[in-house]
């Protein structure tokens, strides 16, 4: 009676693990897609400082960042290919930077923004 246990016990759990991965195959889960990350620094155009708390965004996805008080940023989750990236701030032009994201590489952007006085 136990060994029958220990297999049902055991056909259940296969079942559920070959139902998961089949769900992730068909666009069900995005946890086996392979992301890397984009990294970089946000500068101000003229002078060349670095911005703290400048807003990051990956244009059509709902993941932003803040720059940190380097002016440093990291953004996590996203796929190869290419991605548009926005830089905003208050009293700057919104910046659109194209990074062609990479796994063998480092994904590395430095965005150089522009003050509406300018």
């Amino acid at each position: 009676m136990k060994k029958i246990a220990i297999i049902f016990v055991s056909l259940i759990v296969f079942s559920i693990s070959f139902a998961n991965a089949a769900n992730d195959e068909n666009g069900g889960s995005e946890s086996a897609v392979m992301t890397t990350s984009v990294s970089g620094k946000v500068l101000d155009k003229i002078t060349g400082e670095t911005l703290a708390g400048v807003k990051v965004s990956v244009q059509g996805k709902e993941k932003s960042v803040y720059t940190d008080f380097d002016g440093n940023f990291e953004i996590d989750g996203v796929r190869e290919g290419k991605l548009e990236i926005t830089a905003s701030y208050i009293s700057y032009k919104k910046k659109i930077e194209t990074v062609n994201v990479d796994f063998s590489k480092s994904n590395t952007v430095n965005v150089k923004i522009e003050s509406v006085t300018e």
